[in-house]
């Protein structure tokens, strides 16, 4: 029996649902898309000399030389779409994504660096951001980053993208090297966020290893695991406990954890070190988190809404990276099971509610 034939486009409709022949619907109110990446040049160039020598790439630094040489191909044919405002916007426009909460490239935040260069990057960074995006405060929200090896100089450039660049939330790695995100060291970090009401973007930077060089498994298959392993982590060592005010939310649907929860309570009713920090099912504390629309299937969509509720699902895209979603609005509209009401929350509402803005302040 013969398949069909699928298109070889990274930058068109995905391959991982089927798109309908007329125009997609969209909502009344604001879409906002809260996964994206800017590349900003000037933190590369001045972080080059301090780096290691394998590089900040660590998907990169495993992949076997053919998905290298796409990963070069492929970037080098979107220097625009990383690092120009113009070339975003008319994107956005494309997609119908009216607002954008602008994030760095994950391999910038340099983790592996002494913290002195690490801050002086995200710093470097962040004013790239604030700058690209100063001139379109109706269609951009700034993210920042920080640097999360050393927790004083990070608590410092929270501070400085909260109140002084206006961010309006931060995107960390879901590790921190061999660090893993509930280190006891991280403490007065989290604590700093609640008090400020800074909602916390997790992003893989890659759970790579030689056995996930071929096939791009790096990306498929180790970005999900990463941030899987983190979410595991703050929930069991108790960080979500600790910290109930805290606002997360998690790339591509929550990864592995947002498809089986369930797994995380048995181990809490049957070994008694899963039940060290903690004093709830594991599953309560997984519904804190907001896990973004990036799972390209209607029915994978419908099973996190189900198992997380509208409230806790917000629009992504990862644009503009050969792994995104190029029109999430349409998968929103193809899941079965969700009121309007719903699809106006997921597509826009919950990032305003979670950004803390008024969606009344942003163009449609």
């Amino acid at each position: 029996m013969s398949l069909p034939t699928v298109p070889l486009d990274p930058f068109g409709p995905t391959a991982g649902r089927t798109h309908p022949t007329t125009n997609t619907s969209r909502p009344d109110t604001v879409t906002v898309d809260l996964h994206n990446h800017l590349r900003i040049t000037a933190a590369d160039e001045f972080v080059r000399p301090h780096l290691p020598s394998e590089g900040a790439n660590t998907a990169y630094r495993y992949s076997d030389p053919r998905s290298r040489e796409i990963y070069d191909r492929i970037h080098a044919s979107r220097i625009s779409e990383w690092t120009d405002i113009e070339t975003r916007l008319a994107d956005m426009n494309k997609m119908n994504i009216d607002v954008m909460a602008v994030s760095c490239l994950p391999p910038q935040f340099y983790y592996m660096v002494e913290p002195g260069v690490g801050h002086e990057t995200s710093q470097i960074v962040n004013d790239g951001i604030a700058s690209k995006i100063r001139d379109y405060p109706t269609r951009f929200v700034g993210l920042g980053t920080v640097p999360m090896q050393d927790t004083g100089l990070a608590i410092s450039e929270l501070n400085r993208c909260i109140n002084e660049l206006g961010f309006r939330g931060i995107q960390i790695g879901a590790r921190v090297v061999d660090e893993e995100l509930s280190a006891e060291r991280f403490e007065p970090f989290w604590t700093r966020c609640e008090e400020l009401d800074v909602p916390i973007f997790i992003h893989p930077s890659s759970f790579a290893s030689p056995r996930l060089g071929r096939h791009h498994f790096a990306n498929v298959i180790g970005n999900p695991l990463d941030t899987t392993v983190a979410v595991h982590y703050l929930i069991f060592d108790g960080v979500m406990a600790r910290h109930p005010n805290l606002k997360i939310w998690l790339s591509h649907g929550g990864a592995f954890a947002g498809a089986y929860g369930a797994r995380m309570d048995h181990a809490f009713g049957v070994r008694p070190e899963c039940r060290d920090h903690i004093d709830e099912l594991p599953s309560t504390y997984l519904k804190r988190f907001y896990v973004d629309t990036l799972v390209f299937a209607p029915d994978q969509l419908e099973y996190l809404v189900k198992k997380l509720g509208a409230d806790h699902v917000v629009l992504g895209t990862d644009y503009p990276a050969d792994m995104a979603d190029y029109d999430p609005i349409e998968l929103v509209y193809q899941t079965q099971g969700l009121s309007e009401s719903d699809r106006q929350k997921i597509c826009g509402l919950n990032a305003f509610n979670l950004l803390g803005l008024d969606p009344a302040q942003f163009a449609r």
